[in-house]
């Protein structure tokens, strides 16, 4: 249990992203590192970037190593060729694309590639398709996932990238009753809502695990991880700070 709450992915989704050689990888937006994390313990050498540069020192700190910066994706502070791998876990939809992903295929040697991941509630089990049911009345974004698809459609008609793979897969997490109530509750939408609607709601949350959960086993909320991986394509990019050194790194 510790472990699923631990790794934001099952343990295939990295392998699947990046692959079980060592790479050197750019993690793109970390965050607090977790998905780098998992990375990093995979053995690959792992560079985080994300614009927060309090988040960047607590990724430094997870991680045991100092190869991670402050800055923006849409202008990245490395050398072109640079890296084997791009990864992008829940975030590729917060950077400008036109700009971003010209930076992106800019720093991947040739024959690397982008790797996204976005993980969402799977919502074909029957008590959670029930529960969504009730937090989209309030908050009708919920499950929606078109900004994501806008984000890899934009790679998937960008020059710079060949076609997408896709690749899915599910996970159980455990979830007790106040961590589900809580999980609704954090909704902004939920959160904004008038003192007895939002206690309303929250009961209708709680009455749905009682009748859903088989104590004392708490459910098991079921998450599906949707990645896709797409080779760059350097014959439209103009590579002005390429050299021999950036060249040679392969491992």
């Amino acid at each position: 249990m510790n472990q699923a709450r631990r790794n934001p992915y099952p343990e295939p989704v990295p392998i699947w992203m990046v692959g079980e050689q060592r790479r050197r990888v750019l993690d793109l937006g970390s965050g607090r590192g977790a998905f780098a994390q998992m990375l990093h313990d995979s053995g690959h050498e792992v560079f985080a970037v994300d614009r927060n540069p309090s988040r960047v020192a607590q990724v430094a700190e997870r991680l045991g190593t100092a190869v991670h910066v402050a800055g923006q994706v849409e202008s990245l502070p490395f050398l072109s060729c640079h890296f084997d791998v791009a990864t992008s876990a829940q975030t590729l939809h917060r950077f400008a694309p036109g700009l971003a992903l010209t930076e992106i295929a800019r720093v991947l040697v040739p024959g690397g590639h982008l790797a996204i991941s976005y993980r969402t509630r799977d919502d074909t089990v029957p008590w959670v398709k029930r529960l969504m049911a009730l937090v989209q009345a309030a908050d009708p974004s919920a499950m929606r996932s078109e900004i994501e698809e806008d984000s890899i459609n934009a790679v998937a008609e960008s020059a710079y990238f060949g076609p997408l793979e896709r690749r899915n897969f599910r996970t159980w997490v455990p979830i007790t009753r106040p961590g589900l109530i809580a999980m609704v509750d954090r909704r902004p939408a939920v959160s904004q809502l008038e003192p007895e609607v939002r206690s309303t709601l929250l009961k209708q949350v709680g009455d749905l695990y009682d009748s859903s959960a088989r104590a004392p086993e708490p459910l098991l909320l079921p998450y599906q991880a949707s990645c896709w991986r797409a080779e760059v394509n350097h014959s439209q990019l103009v590579l002005d700070d390429l050299d021999d050194a950036a060249l040679a790194m392969r491992w």
